[in-house]
């Protein structure tokens, strides 16, 4: 059987003429590099990640001057700094931009019930004869799964998990995010601590356990895989097992750009108990 491939991002070209600025993201208490911060300005395709060292890269155009960048990361406040002001206050001065750590409560400890059933959500595609996924490496891009639930239930989740049919990188950070369903499509993140997964070149099937991040849902929702690395090889992607039926595929190309949905599946799942 011939292997299918799906390309999932569709790409538009702007020749406006364009500017590449770069900075560098730092925790304002420790003076320390920030990681895999997210970067970009809401609803348009301009957006990137922090990488290592703290450092990123984004493509401004004059239409973007009148635009408002947006940085945020899990435990950190978000920030909001317009364009002008980011190019003049930042770039122009050498200056570093710093996130303020956004302490909180500790949530309260989850209870679960003794009498709970397993359910499997998303999709279990693990053939490699049908693909789709990243071909490309834009940073803080992604690609989702919607989960759906029964109605009236509370699920408690266990474990999510990730099939694969290429990974063509040594190796990879992904980050694992868990949104809610506002209108089809991913909206507020429902988790407080980020959660990060390496996958190897040529693995198959990838596990994270969920167990320890006490995460609740009583509706409808999306996990997703967020590329996170700027690596140097740019030919080379990462795809799932995926199938023409089962839950939709969500994604955006870009960190902060919108989401858009596609009628295929791929192979995310998720592990998780609701009372009896």
């Amino acid at each position: 059987m011939k292997s299918i491939y799906i390309l999932l991002f569709i790409f538009s070209i702007n020749n406006t003429f364009s500017q590449i600025y770069s900075g560098i993201i730092k925790d304002a208490s420790t003076d320390q590099p920030l990681a895999f911060v997210n970067i970009g300005i809401p609803k348009k395709n301009i957006g990137t990640v922090s990488q290592f060292d703290g450092t990123f890269h984004l493509n401004f155009s004059e239409e973007n001057m009148s635009d408002t960048l947006r940085i945020s990361m899990i435990g950190y406040k978000t920030q909001l700094i317009p364009v002008k002001k980011f190019i003049s206050d930042f770039i122009q001065l050498n200056k570093s931009i710093t996130l303020e750590p956004d302490i909180k409560e500790l949530s309260e400890v989850i209870i679960r019930p003794r009498n709970m059933k397993e359910a499997v959500l998303g999709n279990d595609f693990n053939s490699p004869n049908v693909s789709a996924g990243f071909l490309t490496d834009d940073l803080g891009s992604e690609l989702g799964t919607v989960m759906k639930l029964k109605d009236g239930k509370t699920y408690y989740l266990k474990s999510c998990g990730f099939n694969f049919a290429q990974v063509n990188y040594d190796s990879i950070i992904f980050r694992v995010n868990i949104y809610d369903l506002e209108d089809g499509l991913p909206g507020e993140l429902l988790i407080s601590l980020p959660i990060y997964i390496t996958i190897y070149r040529d693995q198959k099937n990838a596990v994270v356990d969920l167990y320890p991040y006490d995460i609740k849902v009583d509706d409808d929702f999306v996990l997703s895989l967020e590329w996170l690395q700027d690596l140097p090889d740019k030919t080379k992607g990462v795809m799932f097992c995926a199938g023409f039926f089962g839950h939709k595929v969500v994604f955006r190309q870009t960190s902060q750009a919108d989401w858009a949905g596609f009628p295929i599946g791929i192979g995310i799942w998720c592990k998780a108990e609701f009372e009896k």
